[in-house]
């Protein structure tokens, strides 16, 4: 990988772009990680995928990764046999009867924590439940100047262009920022033809905040 393929770096080649050594290095910090976030609040990424688990003996809970966005799939496994967790709305499962089996196999998302109902297993029983969380991370914001952002570095133009096209339109050099904005579009199109094979169900899509601030 391009040992320049930090935030420092994408600092300094848009100040190559912008053609001024001078200008306020938080300014370029901050179009950076707007662009960040836009692009990876657009689509299913697949490098933003991960797999977390975790083992039970029956109903329970646990705090979500901390990188945690949205949920692509919850199973279960028990003596080599995997089925899938169907999601209840945090009000409706909290308000089912615990004793009454009814809601076994639900699971709800609350607090930054997941809660799930299976059959208790028997005290003498040596197995145990394997969950597996399958969901999408969310990208955190880039502020040391050695942080790598998750976007693979053939498409790390993207952030530069971004970051162009917002620091042109503050020049009110609109001309220049609309082309910028086309080789963008173009280069996100790309990337999501590379890394989009499929596509996410409606219920589970999710988009990450644009605005997020970096400073006060």
């Amino acid at each position: 990988m391009d040992a320049n393929y930090n935030l420092s770096g994408l600092v300094n080649r848009l100040k190559v772009r912008l053609e001024d050594d001078e200008y306020p290095d938080d300014d370029l910090k901050q179009f950076l990680n707007d662009t960040y976030f836009e692009v990876l609040g657009e689509a299913h990424y697949q490098f933003l995928e991960r797999i977390f688990k975790q083992y039970a003996d029956g109903s329970g809970m646990f705090i979500l990764p901390c990188d945690y966005q949205t949920v692509l799939n919850f199973t279960y496994k028990l003596n080599g046999n995997v089925g899938s967790f169907t999601y209840m709305p945090a009000k409706d499962f909290m308000s089912m009867d615990k004793h009454s089996g009814v809601k076994n196999y639900y699971y709800t998302v609350f607090a930054g924590q997941v809660f799930y109902s299976l059959p208790e297993l028997g005290e003498n029983d040596d197995d145990y439940y394997e969950l597996t969380l399958y969901y999408l991370a969310k990208p955190v914001a880039m502020t040391q100047d050695t942080d790598v952002p998750i976007i693979p570095a053939e498409f790390g133009e993207i952030l530069v262009l971004g970051a162009q096209v917002r620091a042109e339109r503050k020049r009110d050099n609109f001309d220049y920022a609309a082309i910028y904005k086309n080789d963008y579009d173009e280069l996100v199109t790309n990337m999501k033809l590379r890394y989009c094979p499929r596509q996410l169900e409606g219920e589970n899509r999710a988009k990450l905040p644009v605005a997020q601030r970096l400073r006060h």
